[in-house]
């Protein structure tokens, strides 16, 4: 459990999801990506529960959730996070999302706009190319032959600065112990839904201040996919870390958070 945190179990059909309370102030709803768990967000709550009531989960299958049902259709994911806005009793709040974790709070807030104040997409994919799904088919092929561990080896190096992982022995192979920990049939339940799932059509429809962040040279989620996002959001507001790749959360969760609480606090009275 992380610290100075709250937990609480979530029922949900199929699954228990562990979810994690901590500050105060007005709530922010963390949802993760794929391969990660609650704690993936801990660096960033660390600077913004001082101002708010951070509320952070595992999604079903995922850390210490426990299942009897791996159904990952992003409707069911929309449903397990409103079943935790209704556990955490919260009338409106803000949502932040990280990539497979964007989604599901992009399409959330395309169902439910009038319970949120603000969001936050940080490395989003959306408008995606033929290419771009060609190569996710290819890393599925390599999951099936070599396991998890073994296939997401060349994108974890490609995730950090080198000046980061320079400054940071054994961070490439305790991310890839990670994944080494990945149900195989967990992992590619998820990442077939996050490489099949397309809102780029849907975004216009997104009525709830919008804040995109990505870094500049992340895969998948660059500079013209946010640039993308802030085309079709309307009214949003996007941020490009300069020099940054997939690793934002990681390498600078304290930046990250600054750019949070700043549009909240600007955008979402």
């Amino acid at each position: 459990m992380t610290p100075a945190s709250r937990e609480r179990g979530v029922e949900t059909p199929g699954c228990v999801m562990s979810c994690f309370e901590q500050g105060n102030g007005p709530p922010i709803v963390f949802v993760h990506g794929n391969a990660s768990t609650h704690a993936t967000w801990q660096p960033t709550v660390e600077s913004l529960r001082t101002h708010y009531r951070c509320i952070t989960y595992d999604l079903r299958c995922h850390g210490t959730s426990e299942c009897t049902s791996g159904s990952f259709s992003m409707a069911r994911l929309v449903d397990d996070l409103e079943n935790v806005r209704k556990r955490f009793d919260l009338e409106q709040f803000r949502l932040v999302g990280h990539s497979l974790g964007a989604m599901i709070a992009a399409s959330y807030a395309l169902e439910n706009a009038d319970r949120l104040k603000g969001l936050c997409l940080l490395a989003m994919p959306a408008g995606r190319t033929q290419r771009d799904r060609a190569a996710g088919k290819a890393l599925i092929d390599e999951v099936n032959s070599k396991g998890v561990r073994g296939a997401m080896g060349g994108l974890v190096a490609r995730w950090y600065t080198d000046a980061f992982v320079a400054t940071h022995p054994g961070l490439l192979e305790k991310r890839l112990d990670q994944f080494a920990d990945i149900d195989r049939a967990v992992f590619l339940e998820a990442y077939k839904l996050y490489l099949d799932t397309e809102l780029g059509p849907r975004l216009g429809d997104i009525a709830v201040p919008t804040l995109v962040l990505t870094g500049q040279y992340a895969s998948g989620c660059n500079t013209d996919t946010a640039r993308y996002l802030g085309r079709q959001i309307p009214g949003s507001e996007v941020h490009i870390f300069p020099e940054m790749k997939n690793g934002i959360l990681t390498e600078i969760p304290t930046r990250v958070a600054a750019k949070i609480h700043a549009f909240f606090s600007a955008r979402t009275s």
